[in-house]
């Protein structure tokens, strides 16, 4: 054996190894922001006439005098029989002796009556004004729906937008 390696001859039966470079293209997406145009929004206020009937309670007192004229012995005190206070009113008369006579009654009951009254006044309201001075249509007012109800804008405002339109 020797001292020295030998060298190795390449076998020709192996393949050389070549490098390449494989590449590729991809697409890259990217956004700009730029000015589209401007939105104005304030609030208006505007008066409405406002309108409201309601119902007020009121009593009345109706006195009603009942003749009686009835000699009693002894005074009694008021007392309420269905919901009305009645009021003994007692005189003394001259006879050939005093007595005390019951002259009359006074009854005195409430009586409910139910007026409608009217209030109007003009109340204020605030309305959001909203415009797209550029014409941009990037503007989009949405409004909750209750169910069963359209989904159409309020009236008040398109024409106050149809207004501006126009203008």
């Amino acid at each position: 054996m020797s001292k020295h390696p030998r060298a190795v001859e390449p076998d020709p039966a192996e393949s050389t190894t070549e490098k390449l470079e494989l590449r590729e293209e991809q697409l890259i997406a990217h956004t700009d922001r730029r000015h589209a145009g401007d939105v104005e929004v304030r609030t208006r206020i505007e008066e409405v006439p406002g309108r409201m009937e309601v119902d007020a309670m009121r009593e009345e007192v109706i006195v009603e005098h009942e003749p009686v004229g009835e000699v009693v012995s002894e005074r009694a005190q008021p007392w309420e029989e269905d919901d009305v206070l009645v009021v003994p009113i007692y005189e003394e008369q001259l006879v050939v002796s005093k007595r005390l006579v019951l002259r009359e009654r006074i009854r005195v009951r409430r009586v409910r009556t139910t007026e409608r009254h009217l209030f109007e006044d003009n109340l204020q309201r605030e309305r959001l004004v909203v415009e797209d001075p550029n014409g941009t249509g990037a503007v989009h007012e949405r409004y909750p729906v209750a169910p069963g109800e359209s989904t159409e804008q309020p009236a008040g405002l398109l024409e106050t937008l149809g207004r501006r339109v126009l203008e």
